[in-house]
């Protein structure tokens, strides 16, 4: 199981560059009990560059923390909304 909430703001006035922050968690199952025991959050930051106004197509670059000192940056070309 997998949920995010995020908030997003424009940081120029034409759209081009935009900010986010966002929260989530996740769980998988145990084996063999097939039970989600445990939830991992975590939170971070991240820019979006739109490179086609048209489609909304961003490249979104973030950074995020998670527990026990997990961390790490993402990229991504086209996001699902």
């Amino acid at each position: 199981m997998y949920a995010e909430a995020e908030y997003r703001f424009s940081i120029t006035r034409n759209g081009f560059l935009g900010g986010v922050v966002f929260t989530n968690a996740q769980s998988v199952t145990d084996w063999p009990s097939n039970k989600f025991q445990t939830i991992y959050p975590a939170v971070g930051t991240g820019i979006r560059l739109k490179i086609n106004k048209h489609s909304n197509t961003n490249v979104c670059i973030d950074y995020a923390f998670g527990l026990n000192g997990s961390n790490g940056v993402f990229i991504n070309l086209g996001e699902v909304f």
